[in-house]
């Protein structure tokens, strides 16, 4: 489902499969919309913190600084700049904000080799 509210997507990471989530505008909307126009995202996966990153080339400021979070939350964080998907409890990175959260669980993460192809793009289900 795509609308100005939510985008629904999926991250594709290569030998470990597919996870669906959704992108909630009204989180960040500027940040949102900046993704939105550069999808799809790709990049070599981190594993590390209780974080799945990937480096992004969209560069935008703290929009919304989020303090707490959960697993399996969509982050911009854009210190590096970079997407992060929360793995288990743990501090977000600094200045990171909320985009969206799966709807998958993103427990077969934690055992992702490091470096391996992620990419985000927009779902193309109904």
């Amino acid at each position: 489902m795509a609308s100005g509210a939510s985008l629904d997507v999926v991250f594709r990471v290569e030998e470990v499969g597919e996870f669906r989530g959704v992108l909630k505008r009204y989180l960040a909307p500027m940040t949102f919309d900046s993704l939105v126009r550069q999808m799809p995202l790709s990049g070599a996966l981190v594993v590390s913190g209780g974080l799945a990153y990937f480096q992004i080339g969209v560069k935008r400021g703290a929009e919304k600084e989020v303090r707490r979070v959960e697993p399996g939350d969509i982050l911009y964080w854009p210190a590096l700049p970079a997407l992060a998907i929360i793995l288990e409890p743990t501090t977000p990175p600094s200045q990171s904000i909320k985009i969206g959260m799966l709807t998958d669980s993103p427990e077969p993460l934690k055992s992702a080799r490091q470096g391996l192809r992620i990419v985000l793009e927009k779902a193309t289900w109904t």
